[in-house]
């Protein structure tokens, strides 16, 4: 049971984490948004497309005010709407390509605000901090959160592509070209898909997904598989379930006799080469990636099953 001094704690950090919260969230007011219409952006950005009336379930926000925000998102531009090809009464929203240009110009915000706050910091006390975050976060997570991992469904397509194009601009900011490239083998593999052969599981926590990970049969090598949209949510990472996607993965590889399994990584990548490399992986070889971004090198690791 909690005493009240430490209450008192728990109280105080919350002060100034709100504090900060505000600081961080003061610059996406001053570039003309809401936190919730951020929030919102954020969400559409995860799918190809979504219904507003999901979103409010989603967000818990008033259908009327969510009403009011896709409206102004759609006038501005920002998103656009069709029609479902089952029924005639839903129709789906997506972002534009202006909406998601916009959208990636708020996160590049958030992270200039983030940057300013945490440089005032050593580098030894900044990475004091960000341990103790990443820890509080996990603990209060890994007690409240419900998490699973399932087998795809085709609705699971549309998030795959979104999120790997959204973080990997966010955090990579890698370009179109690798955009379009992500188009072309998630919905080849989709197209192609063979539950003998190949594999896609989603991580989900609370109901919603938060990762992803592939196996594909390799088109040219034989008895070899291809490990594929290996993506956790931020939230998700350092818990411990990206090392359980993986292993998900290498024993369904296992279990279809493959004799090889190899992956294709960028350098900027560290957290998740070294997974790789707890694994057992290897990197093979490397070679300049530069029309996906500005010093992009990407690399090929194998592994021996």
């Amino acid at each position: 049971m909690f005493s009240s001094d430490q209450i008192a704690d728990v109280q105080g950090f919350n002060k100034v984490y709100l504090y900060l919260c505000k600081r961080i969230d003061s610059a996406i007011l001053d570039a003309g948004y809401s936190l919730t219409e951020k929030d919102v952006l954020l969400e559409i950005s995860k799918a190809e497309r979504c219904t507003a009336n999901i979103l409010a379930q989603q967000l818990h926000i008033d259908r009327s005010y969510m009403s009011r925000m896709v409206t102004k998102f759609e006038k501005n531009g920002l998103i656009e709407k069709t029609l479902s090809k089952t029924d005639s009464r839903v129709r789906y929203i997506r972002l534009t390509e202006k909406g998601r240009r916009e959208f990636n110009r708020l996160s590049d915000i958030q992270s200039t605000q983030i940057r300013n706050i945490f440089q005032k910091l050593s580098d030894k006390d900044q990475r004091i901090v960000l341990d103790a975050m990443v820890m509080i976060r996990g603990k209060l997570s890994d007690a409240n959160d419900v998490i699973t991992i399932r087998p795809f469904t085709q609705s699971d397509i549309e998030y795959v592509i979104s999120r790997h194009k959204t973080l990997y601009y966010a955090e990579r900011h890698l370009s179109d070209v690798f955009s379009a490239y992500v188009d072309r083998i998630v919905y080849n593999f989709a197209d192609k898909y063979n539950p003998e052969t190949d594999c896609l599981n989603i991580l989900e926590c609370n109901g919603v997904p938060a990762g992803s990970i592939a196996v594909a049969k390799a088109e040219t090598e034989q008895d070899t598989a291809q490990l594929r949209f290996f993506m956790l949510e931020p939230e998700m990472r350092r818990r411990g379930y990206g090392n359980r996607l993986i292993k998900l993965a290498l024993d369904f590889c296992r279990e279809k006799g493959y004799k090889k399994v190899f992956l294709l990584t960028i350098t900027a990548q560290v957290v998740a080469r070294h997974v790789y490399e707890t694994h057992g992986f290897y990197k093979v070889w490397s070679r300049d990636k530069s029309e996906w971004g500005d010093g992009v090198v990407e690399e090929r690791w194998d592994l021996k099953l």
